[in-house]
């Protein structure tokens, strides 16, 4: 951030990799930068899901989209690499490895195993499972490991960083600290026969409903399945800029994926339709129907302090595209909250689709500032999850 703000023309945004690279070569040498640039890039996108004190067993869910194991899972295998990274560097570098990267990712991978443990605890309770006690005997495990992952940076280097890293991190219940970790609540059923703990992934429950593709789908990119599509934005159909206007991806930016942002920030506003700078996604849905576009973007707010904040178009096909802000809310205090929470702004439209088939999604620039990461179309079938649905299978 300081490099940043000492000299912004300097570090696009197609630099950051390579400045992290930079950075950890200074560190650690040149040998393993690339690679350790890649686990702090990754950590920080999982970490910006949302702020690791605001974690709790209900955040991501575990019946739908696989979401919570697959969270879990990637936290694990991220916290893998970066362990066997610690073996392969010079011992010189380790203090502050440990320091700067590997007690980050392994603490977070930790907390993030701990609440989905929790999760399962529950879960298995309910169900009168008798891997119940089992999945409880997890989380007292994770929860010790996190207060020795602590001890074991408080003491390092004979405590040059003691301390610092020792905020109550578990147990929020709203915004301000307690004073103290505390464990959260497990289910314990008696009388149980002892079980092997099982994984924490467990395999997902749904009805999946999968369509033959008709030959007259060939050709675009992305076709709803369980009564939903799901699009990374950058992954547009066609992009259509202006002598002074062009769409940019910002790299690994963005909860799941990468994210597109028109440029330059101080580009004039924009009127929507015709040949104006937007977006296009071809999709195709299985009926006639209205479908709710929900639009993910990176929380952003109304730095213009004016009554209708940044705003953005939306259409399907060739109507008339609906304009939408994303931010004129943020003096309310509560929104303003769950934005920062969710370290993401969603945003819905409601559109007829009159024939089932080809149509095209088409997102507008109005102002200059916008971070589209995501686009979802709902046509019925959309399951509650903290990161939405993953993105549905392209047709080429």
């Amino acid at each position: 951030w300081f490099d940043y703000a000492w000299n912004p023309e300097k570090i696009g945004a197609d630099d950051i990799k390579k400045w992290t690279e930079n950075w950890a070569a200074e560190q650690f040498g040149p040998d393993h930068a690339a690679e350790i640039a890649d686990i702090l890039a990754q950590y920080g996108k999982y970490n910006g899901r949302r702020k690791p004190e605001l974690l709790d067993a209900n955040t991501y869910s575990l019946d739908n989209y696989n979401e919570a194991q697959t969270v879990t899972t990637l936290y694990n295998q991220l916290a893998e690499k970066a362990e066997l990274l610690n073996i392969q560097i010079p011992a010189e570098y380790r203090d502050a490895y440990f320091q700067l990267v590997l007690h980050p990712v392994k603490a977070s991978a930790n907390l993030q195993q701990l609440y989905t443990s929790v999760a399962l605890n529950k879960s298995y309770a309910a169900a009168k499972s008798p891997y119940t006690n089992s999945m409880a005997d997890m989380v007292q495990k994770l929860y010790i490991k996190d207060s020795l992952l602590s001890v074991q940076y408080n003491t390092l280097n004979n405590g040059k960083w003691s301390h610092m890293m020792d905020q109550t991190h578990i147990g929020y219940t709203y915004w301000q600290q307690p004073p103290r970790n505390r464990m959260p609540a497990v289910q314990i059923l008696e009388t149980q026969p002892v079980k092997p703990e099982p994984a924490v992934s467990r395999e997902e429950k749904q009805n999946s409903t999968w369509y033959l593709i008709p030959a007259t789908a060939r050709g675009y990119a992305f076709y709803e399945v369980d009564g939903y599509v799901s699009i990374d934005a950058t992954h547009f159909s066609r992009s259509i800029g202006s002598s002074k206007v062009t769409w940019k991806i910002l790299p690994d930016l963005g909860r799941t994926g990468s994210s597109i942002s028109p440029f330059p920030v101080t580009a004039a506003n924009q009127k929507p339709g015709g040949g104006a700078p937007h977006l296009e996604y071809d999709v195709y849905i299985n009926k006639a129907d209205s479908i709710k576009v929900q639009c993910y973007f990176s929380p952003t707010l109304n730095f213009h302090n004016d009554g209708d904040g940044l705003q953005y178009g939306v259409s399907v096909d060739n109507e008339q595209p609906q304009i939408i802000s994303i931010n004129k809310e943020d003096n309310n205090n509560r929104i303003w909250e769950g934005w920062v929470a969710n370290n993401i702004i969603i945003k819905n439209s409601i559109h007829k689709a009159g024939t089932a088939g080809k149509h095209t999604v088409k997102i507008w620039m109005v102002n200059p500032g916008i971070v589209l990461q995501k686009i979802v179309l709902d046509l019925g079938g959309i399951k509650p999850s903290y990161l939405g649905p993953p993105e549905t299978a392209k047709i080429k």
